[in-house]
């Protein structure tokens, strides 16, 4: 679903980031190909067989590495780190693929396989604090433009704790418990944390840029519908616009009312139209000495 929605919001991103994002992509999908091969092999082929209980099939050593290759390439910006990570896991993947046995391989590599892990967990708090120091540090006097500032540093802490927390869990339940799987089951979830963190991060962009452009008008709502297409969202736009421009929203209105007072004196009726004006005596005079009898009408009208 990330990956779909990165296609669509972003249709014209740079051909390298595009690129990335189907390598990350197709590597998260083949590491969940090795692992549906895994369960196959352990819980189907061999099912109930305790000889195989030890036995590391090729596509459990293959995942270690690939878990490894999906965490480099969205941490690049700490290299050294990635690159020693990269080659623990590699280290770790062949050995285990030559001894085929978890026991053998605790007692020769273990040591390869916690750097491994160590170097993950170091990668991982290193870039959470250091964007964070650093976003913090770009704060300005605009309040819109921290306020982005602000969601960016908490974004930052929640995708980098998701995976540190998950990749410690992993560490201990290896250092503590090394001749079960407990560690594996966790270890498995770590490359789908890397690749979402990663395409959550990118698609999070149309956000944050909405936000920016529009924090001179607060009454406006600036979250943007990701599964919206570029054309809708012009539909969208233009649909506000011309509710905002629209006269008739803002017209007054105006009403006309005409009264007039219809009375009966000496047998003979007559109307008088007041035109909103009080009606004083009449015109010869002799309103006060007659009887006035009738009733009151009034007739209104409007125009919009």
């Amino acid at each position: 679903m990330q990956v779909y929605l990165y296609f669509k919001v972003y249709p014209k991103d740079r051909p390298y980031l595009k690129g990335l994002v189907a390598l990350v992509w197709g590597l998260d999908f083949m590491h969940t190909i090795m692992a549906c091969i895994a369960n196959w092999v352990n819980l189907i082929e061999h099912f109930g067989d305790t000889s195989q209980a030890d036995h590391i099939s090729w596509s459990i050593a293959v995942t270690v590495a690939l878990t490894s290759t999906v965490s480099s390439l969205t941490e690049y910006m700490s290299a050294l780190l990635a690159l020693f990570r990269l080659v623990a896991a590699l280290v770790s993947t062949g050995e285990m693929i030559r001894l085929a046995n978890f026991q053998d391989f605790v007692i020769q590599y273990a040591w390869v396989f916690t750097m491994g892990l160590g170097a993950a967990v170091a990668l991982d708090v290193f870039i959470t604090f250091g964007l964070s120091y650093y976003l913090r540090q770009s704060k300005s006097g605009f309040s819109s433009m921290n306020e982005i500032i602000d969601s960016l540093v908490l974004y930052t802490v929640e995708t980098g704790m998701a995976t540190c927390v998950t990749t410690i869990v992993s560490l201990i339940c290896w250092v503590a418990m090394p001749n079960n799987l407990i560690f594996l089951g966790l270890h498995f979830t770590i490359s789908k944390l890397y690749a979402n963190s990663f395409l959550a991060t990118l698609n999070s962009r149309a956000t944050l840029r909405a936000r920016s452009q529009s924090s001179s008008d607060r009454s406006r709502d600036v979250s943007l519908p990701v599964l919206f297409s570029n054309s809708n969202r012009r539909i969208i736009t233009a649909g506000r616009a011309r509710h905002d421009d629209d006269p008739l929203s803002t017209r007054a209105m105006q009403i006309s009312v005409e009264k007039t007072i219809q009375r009966e004196i000496d047998g003979q009726i007559t109307n008088i139209e007041l035109n909103g004006e009080p009606s004083n005596a009449d015109d010869d005079g002799s309103s006060d000495a007659r009887s006035i009898k009738g009733g009151f009408s009034s007739s209104s009208g409007g125009a919009i």
